[in-house]
Formats: C-alpha cells, sequence, structure tokens
C-alpha cells in the first residue's frame, strides 16, 4: 500500500515530532546497515537526536568500530576531506545553480520559438515595422539560421544529384541537421 506524500514542516506537536523522528531515524540506520552490506563500504552514523538528550544515536553500535571509521577518516588528508564534504550552503548553491542552467535553456528555446513564430507572421503577411526593435537581431540570426540550413540541404541534394548521374565520389557522408 503506497503511502501519502509526507509534507516537509516543522512538526508542531512534541508527542508526534519524538515519534516521528524515533522512526525516521531507525529507517535511516537500516540503510546504513544495508549500504555498508550492499556497496561493502564503512559507514557510520551519528545523530544527536535533540537539545534534551545527552547521548547520541551511534551506528555501528560497536564503539571500536565507530572510532575506527571515525579515526580513518580523520587521517586521509584534507583534500580527501574535502573532496566530496557538501555542507548546506553547497548544496542549495549547486541546486540553484542547476536549476538556473534549466531555465537558461528554458529561455533559449521559448526565444527560439517565439522567432520562429514571428517568422510565420511575417510570412502570413505581419508587417516588419510592427516587430519590436530588440526582436529585430533574434529575428535576423533566426533567419540566418534558417538560410545556412537551406543551403546545407540545397548543397546536400547537388551532392546526391551528381552521384546519381554517375559523376562525383562515390560515397558521400552528409549530415541534414
Amino acid at each position: 500500500m503506497a503511502r501519502k506524500k509526507t509534507k516537509l514542516a516543522y512538526i508542531e506537536n512534541p508527542t508526534t515530532r519524538r515519534t516521528t523522528c524515533r522512526k525516521r531515524v531507525k529507517g535511516l540506520l537500516k540503510k546504513a546497515g544495508e549500504l555498508k552490506i550492499l556497496c561493502d563500504i564503512d559507514v557510520c552514523v551519528i545523530i544527536y537526536n535533540s537539545k534534551n538528550d545527552q547521548i547520541p544515536v551511534v551506528w555501528p553500535s560497536s564503539e571500536a568500530e565507530a572510532k575506527r571509521i571515525i579515526s580513518e577518516y580523520q587521517l586521509r588528508s584534507e583534500f580527501y576531506q574535502s573532496q566530496r564534504k557538501v555542507d548546506q550552503k553547497s548544496y542549495v548553491q549547486q541546486y540553484v545553480n542547476k536549476v538556473i542552467e534549466k531555465l537558461t535553456k528554458l529561455q533559449r528555446k521559448n526565444r527560439e520559438m517565439e522567432m520562429k513564430n514571428l517568422i510565420g507572421q511575417l510570412f502570413l503577411g505581419k508587417a516588419i515595422e510592427e516587430v519590436q526593435p530588440f526582436d529585430i537581431v533574434d529575428l535576423l540570426s533566426a533567419i540566418d539560421d534558417k538560410l545556412k540550413m537551406v543551403d546545407h540541404q540545397i548543397n546536400v541534394l547537388k551532392e546526391v544529384q551528381k552521384v546519381d548521374d554517375g559523376v562525383g565520389p562515390s560515397q558521400i557522408h552528409y549530415m541534414i541537421p
């Protein structure tokens, strides 16, 4: 049975919050054990439950094993330690950069579609005087791209025609964009 989507927000009720925390910690420790078994890697989890709890939850439960994993990590070079370390600020910055990159791509696609629509409107009789001045440069660039594509296709067809006539190279490598 599927669970409903959990709203990620602070739980106001302290009893519910503690119960949820206890369940989530149990699930996290189970996942840590699965990760250790499946990937054959050292895993150590330390969780400070709340401000009131003095004793953190530690996995693996063997104190010697947990200390061994932590000391091995600390013996590694500073470069190794910082190589994959991600704090909240850098994580959010990476996420923001990805979203900005997606937005830029969508804006570029949107602008290309606008120019295609504008070209179509001009072919259907829209007066060039109605085009906004800031659209002219992009419109000229879009028209130039279309002309290059048409010119390329004409050249490809000419080469194919030469082959059909027995003139020219026997193998032609071409790509129509």
